[in-house]
C-alpha cells in the first residue's frame, strides 16, 4: 500500500527591500535637505539656487559688460561739472589767450560781467524776495561768516607765511611775492559766484549765501585794502602795494562798486521784479530750461578765464615747483580747517540764551550752515583781482603774476573741494531735518498722551 505525503507549500520568493521613497527636493526636511546640500557640495555638484541667482547666472557676458558701461556713463554723468573744470584748465593751458582779458572773446566783458549777471539774474528769478530781506536781518550769521573772513582767516595766513620766512629769511626756495599773494589771499571777501551755485546744489539757503555774497565785497572794498596795508609793513614792507598814477584805493572803490552794480544788484533786481509779475511763467521757464544748471555752466566759464590768465602770465613756469606744491597744499588746508571751524561753530556752539527762540539748539540750521560754509571759506577774484591789478600795477607782470597765483588755486581748489563736498552736504541735511522733525512730532505725540491720560 503505497504511502501518501502531503506536498510541502514552495517557499515565498524573497523580496529586495524597496528603497525609501525620497521626496522631492523642495519637501526634504530642513536636517536632510541640509544633509543633501553638503553631500551635492562635496561630489562638486551646484547645490540649489534662487531665481533671481539663476537668472543672474544665464546673462551673457556682453550683457553683465553693457551694464557696467551703463553704470559708467551714469557716473560721469553725475560729475560733469568737476569733468568740465578739467577740461576748461586744459583748455586755458592750451589756448591761454582765448579766455584771459583782453583775449580773443574778451573775458573782461563777456565772462567777468555777463556770466556772473546770469548766475544772479537765475538767483532773483529762483529766490523769494521775503527770504532775502529775513537774511538780510540775520546779524549771527553775518557776524560768523565775516569775522571768520576778515579776521580768522588773514590771522591764520599770515602766521604761516611768518613761519616760512623765519625758515628762510633770503628767500632762496620760496618767491617772496609769492608769499605776498598769500596774505593778499588771506585779506580779500568771499567769491562772488561758486558759494552761491554750490549752496543751491547743496540744498542749503541761497538767500542767505546771496546776502553774504553781496555784504561780503561791500566791506572787503574797504577793510581788505586796510588789512593789506597793515599787514605789508614793517619787515614786509617789500610787499606793500605800489600802484601807479593817482587811483589808489578810491580806483578800487570804484572798480568793485561797478562791478557789483553790473553783476550782482542789477541782475538781482531784474530777476525779483520779473518774478514778482509772472510767478507761474517764471516757475515754469525755470523749470523748463533747468536754469539751476545754467549757474554752474557760468561758473565753469569764470574758472576757464581765471585759469587762462594765469597760464598766459606763465606763472606756473616762472615759480618752482616746490613754490607752487606749497601753494597749493596751503590752499586746501585752509579751506578744510575753515570748513571744520564753521562747521563746529555753526552746529556745536549754542544759541545765546538771551536770543533763543527755543530752549536749547545750535547757533544755526542745516541749510543756513550750508550757507555759512561756502561763503565763509572762500575767497574770491571778484575783489582779489582790481587789488592785484590796481594796488599792484606799479610792480612788474612777472610780479603781479605771482601775487594773484595764490588766489587763482584758491579758486580752482574751492570750487573742487566744495563740489565734493556738495553731495554730502546734501544727504547731511535731510538727514538731520528727518531727524529734527521725528523728534518734534515724538514731543508733540507725547504731549497729546500726557493730556489724554
Amino acid at each position: 500500500m503505497a504511502s501518501s505525503s502531503t506536498p510541502e507549500p514552495a517557499a515565498a520568493p524573497e523580496v529586495a527591500p524597496e528603497d525609501p521613497v525620497s521626496l522631492p527636493p523642495d519637501l526634504d526636511s530642513p536636517a536632510t535637505a541640509e544633509k543633501r546640500r553638503g553631500e551635492e557640495s562635496e561630489r562638486g555638484e551646484s547645490t540649489l539656487i534662487s531665481p533671481e541667482e539663476q537668472l543672474q547666472e544665464d546673462r551673457t557676458w556682453w550683457q553683465k559688460g553693457w551694464d557696467g558701461v551703463k553704470w559708467l556713463f551714469e557716473f560721469l554723468v553725475a560729475q560733469w561739472f568737476l569733468i568740465g573744470i578739467g577740461v576748461v584748465i586744459g583748455l586755458a593751458s592750451r589756448f591761454p589767450n582765448v579766455a584771459r582779458n583782453g583775449g580773443i572773446i574778451h573775458a573782461e566783458w563777456s565772462i567777468k560781467y555777463l556770466l556772473v549777471a546770469i548766475i544772479f539774474l537765475v538767483s532773483g528769478l529762483t529766490l523769494p524776495l521775503a527770504n532775502l530781506y529775513k537774511r538780510a536781518r540775520d546779524w549771527k550769521l553775518h557776524l560768523a561768516t565775516h569775522v571768520t573772513n576778515f579776521l580768522l582767516f588773514p590771522t591764520i595766513v599770515f602766521a604761516i607765511v611768518s613761519c616760512v620766512r623765519a625758515a628762510d629769511p633770503n628767500f632762496e626756495r620760496f618767491d617772496r611775492f609769492a608769499l605776498v599773494g598769500m596774505v593778499v589771499l588771506g585779506c580779500v571777501p568771499t567769491t562772488v559766484s561758486s558759494n552761491v551755485v554750490m549752496t543751491g546744489q547743496a540744498g542749503g539757503d541761497e538767500s542767505a549765501a546771496t546776502i553774504e555774497v553781496m555784504l561780503g565785497n561791500l566791506l572787503g572794498t574797504f577793510l581788505s585794502p586796510a588789512l593789506l596795508n597793515m599787514f605789508m609793513s614793517g619787515s614786509w614792507s617789500f610787499g606793500k602795494p605800489v600802484a601807479t598814477g593817482g587811483g589808489g584805493n578810491g580806483e578800487i572803490y570804484k572798480e568793485v562798486i561797478k562791478q557789483l552794480g553790473y553783476t550782482v544788484f542789477i541782475p538781482l533786481f531784474v530777476g525779483e521784479v520779473i518774478q514778482t509779475i509772472w510767478p507761474r511763467q517764471t516757475k515754469w521757464f525755470r523749470l523748463t530750461f533747468r536754469l539751476g544748471k545754467v549757474g554752474s555752466l557760468c561758473l565753469i566759464g569764470v574758472i576757464w578765464s581765471t585759469f587762462s590768465g594765469a597760464f598766459y602770465e606763465n606763472v606756473f613756469k616762472t615759480l618752482s615747483g616746490e613754490t607752487i606744491a606749497f601753494i597749493a597744499t596751503v590752499d586746501i588746508g585752509l579751506y578744510v580747517l575753515h570748513s571744520f571751524i564753521l562747521f563746529g561753530l555753526a552746529r556745536h556752539v549754542p544759541v545765546p540764551t538771551h536770543f533763543r527762540a527755543s530752549p536749547k539748539g545750535p547757533l544755526f540750521d542745516p541749510s543756513t550752515t550750508i550757507a555759512l560754509l561756502f561763503c565763509g571759506a572762500a575767497k574770491g577774484v571778484a575783489l582779489g583781482g582790481p587789488i592785484v591789478s590796481i594796488m599792484y600795477s606799479g610792480l612788474p607782470a612777472a610780479s603781479t603774476a605771482t601775487i594773484s597765483l595764490p588766489l587763482v588755486i584758491y579758486q580752482g581748489s574751492q570750487v573742487v573741494l566744495g563740489q565734493a563736498t556738495v553731495a554730502i552736504l546734501k544727504k547731511w541735511r535731510e538727514r538731520t531735518e528727518k531727524r529734527e522733525r521725528e523728534r518734534i512730532e515724538g514731543k508733540a505725540k507725547k504731549g497729546v498722551d500726557d493730556v489724554e491720560g
